[in-house]
């Protein structure tokens, strides 16, 4: 894979998300937007439905600025309700089909929607939402057929008289966060951002022959940007409800897939898969691997198995487009004016030191929607402060150091759980470990690690001890972990990030 090297700023982009569907519509209406197993979208039909839906919002009330909260899997649906949007001046709000009802409640508390839509089989879930939350909401079902089906709001809705809005500042989307440092919160964008970002994606390769294979919830900031820049630039996307290796790969080999992005935890699904039953994935041309460190063999498999490079990108829910392509799979390149590496006090670390990742731009979210009309800003001086850790090094890409609150502070020590995880992983014992930091009353903290085996029936306590001897060679003795505990799964979020509040939680029971 060529180095892409970045010399000067993006470019400003030259139309909206809407002017650039209907152009595709126009100018290529038979060419194929969306595929969802046996369902092809052409972008006329969806400019049409999306112009049918935005008269049917209208019709039933729906103003600018009202909220359309979904609870729905990826599916075309979910794009037509996001141009329909922004073409009526309403917001949509993806939040996770694996939220429970309790918190549903809260973020549709804060939302207040005016449309609620939800897939049928989430029904209990739903019905345990507290009804005070959606008294005043229209409330629908995510199928094409039923008493509540979504598509009652395009009954006898003209795609004649639909207007392209004139205030593409307004804000049309709000994603919420993963709540690690505590509730979601909801970040909110406008059609100028979007447009910013799809921008920056240029490094995607995707050309009108492309065809992206969307392998991630929508309800997350890579599922809903990889469909918006796919239709944007007027390629193919290939919709995934489910996560599910073999489907991906069936997909990329009967749709010559070009380009797929990953949580580092669904590789090594594909790689499994693909050694269990070759496919041709030949076609493949960009794999993108973030949300979370990539580990090195999970890396090395993952290129082994498909002859193909991986390369690291990077996003936050707050922040898309700032960083591009690195040299190679460990590292990343920062837009020229969108990212500074400094230490506690804001000043600009040198090469070689690590620092916190601040981020700006004209892709830049445009804060925390709060209520309607309320956007609190989550920036200092401009920059936003990612909670990252990276050092540059002397080809001027970042690499990930840790998070500012996993870095763990022992004594005078600060310690990266990702650094002895590294380590840990290349135990031929160990098939996947975690590392946090517990409370300690006389040092602050310290170094707990939990361990899943490779040979679950292997003697734990044993195995545990040579683990810690071998460590002994391979790093400082102030980062070596004062536990580690065997265990049968590594705790992890809905994205395969490790939850390090329940690492030390375990560790500490033991």
């Amino acid at each position: 894979m060529p180095y892409r090297l970045i010399t000067d700023e993006i470019p400003p982009p030259t139309e909206t998300p809407l002017n650039a569907l209907y152009r595709h519509a126009s100018a290529r209406p038979d060419a194929i937007a969306l595929i969802a197993g046996d369902d092809v979208w052409t972008y006329e039909h969806l400019a049409i439905d999306v112009a049918r839906l935005s008269n049917g919002l209208r019709r039933a009330g729906i103003l600018p600025g009202d909220r359309i909260t979904m609870i729905v899997r990826t599916s075309p649906m979910y794009a037509v309700f996001l141009f329909a949007a922004m073409m009526t001046g309403a917001i949509v709000a993806p939040l996770k089909t694996e939220f429970t009802a309790a918190e549903l409640t809260e973020l549709l508390r804060v939302q207040r929607p005016a449309v609620f839509i939800h897939e049928a089989d989430l029904q209990e879930v739903v019905s345990q939402i507290d009804p005070a939350v959606l008294g005043h909401t229209k409330t629908f079902v995510a199928d094409d057929h039923g008493a509540r089906s979504w598509r009652h709001l395009m009954d006898d809705a003209s795609r004649e008289d639909a207007v392209l809005p004139a205030d593409i500042d307004a804000p049309c989307l709000l994603l919420a966060t993963s709540g690690t440092t505590g509730r979601p919160k909801l970040v909110a964008y406008n059609q100028r951002v979007i447009s910013h970002v799809a921008g920056a994606a240029k490094s995607w390769a995707l050309t009108h022959d492309a065809c992206v294979i969307g392998s991630t919830p929508v309800a997350h900031v890579s599922g809903t940007f990889v469909m918006l820049v796919a239709m944007i630039s007027g390629c193919r996307e290939v919709l995934l409800s489910r996560f599910d290796a073999d489907a991906v790969l069936d997909l990329i080999e009967e749709h010559a897939g070009t380009a797929i992005f990953l949580a580092p935890f669904l590789c090594m699904p594909l790689v499994e898969a693909q050694r269990k039953r070759a496919r041709d994935v030949r076609s493949l041309e960009v794999c993108g691997v973030g949300g979370d460190a990539c580990r090195a063999h999970i890396a090395e498999a993952f290129e082994s198995t498909f002859d193909i490079q991986l390369e690291n990108t990077y996003g936050l829910t707050e922040c898309v487009g700032s960083t591009a392509f690195g040299y190679n799979r460990r590292t990343l390149r920062g837009v020229p004016g969108r990212t500074q590496l400094v230490d506690r006090n804001g000043v600009q670390v040198g090469l070689g030191e690590v620092g916190e990742l601040h981020l700006r731009g004209p892709n830049l979210s445009l804060g925390y929607w709060t209520g309607p009309g309320d956007i609190m800003s989550h920036t200092r001086d401009g920059w936003f402060p990612t909670g990252d850790l990276m050092v540059e090094d002397a080809d001027c890409d970042y690499r990930f150091v840790g998070r500012c609150k996993d870095l763990i502070v022992s004594d005078t020590n600060k310690i990266s759980p990702v650094e002895v995880e590294n380590v840990l992983i290349q135990h031929g014992a160990v098939a996947d470990a975690a590392v946090a930091g517990a409370p300690d009353e006389t040092s602050g903290q310290r170094v707990v690690a939990l361990v899943k085996l490779t040979d679950k029936s292997a003697p734990a306590a044993a195995v545990a001890d040579e683990i810690l001897l071998w460590m002994k060679s391979r790093l400082a003795a102030f980062k070596l972990p004062e536990q580690v505990v065997i265990v049968d799964a590594i705790p992890r979020n809905a994205l395969g990030k490790i939850d390090r509040n329940e690492v030390a939680r375990i560790a500490t029971l033991v």
